[in-house]
């Protein structure tokens, strides 16, 4: 992990990845560099694809892909016409069993935030690594994913 992978090759909505661009990247270089401030600049080229995250801890990364579109991983295991659609983001009780946030319920709508992934921006599409695999061995999965 730690690479790249294509947005073509992950079947994700592109609307993260062409938010930022090689002239954002310069611009927010030149920022620091005007503020006096001494660092590695940002990479200042054309992006095509998201940075792989490593798996360590990923049990407490919920909500996720790279827009927070899907509530836990076992969702992600799912097919996405199978994931939820509409969910509440930011009540902090953890779900172990499924491995996010609950996202429903009285409390999760007082305190959460509306998530719609028809929204732009907000889709859960590609990501279907694992979705075919049997129950068993997705919830194996989950379980070993709790470890790292």
């Amino acid at each position: 992990t730690g690479t790249r992978m294509s947005v073509d090759e992950v079947g994700t909505d592109r609307s993260r990845l062409e938010s930022w661009n090689k002239d954002a990247a310069i611009a927010a270089n030149e920022v620091v560099r005007d503020m006096g401030i001494e660092r590695k600049g940002l990479v200042e080229e054309t992006l095509d694809g998201y940075v792989i995250p490593f798996l360590d801890g990923i049990w407490l990364r919920a909500p996720y892909l790279h827009n927070g579109s899907v509530p836990t991983l076992r969702d992600l295991l799912n097919p996405v016409a199978e994931r939820p659609a509409v969910f509440w983001r930011g009540y902090d009780v953890y779900d172990k069993a499924r491995m996010g946030f609950v996202t429903d319920g009285d409390e999760a709508k007082r305190v959460g935030t509306r998530h719609d992934v028809s929204a732009k921006g907000g889709s859960n599409q590609g990501h279907v690594y694992g979705v075919d695999i049997p129950e068993q061995d997705k919830e194996a999965l989950i379980e070993f994913l709790k470890t790292l």
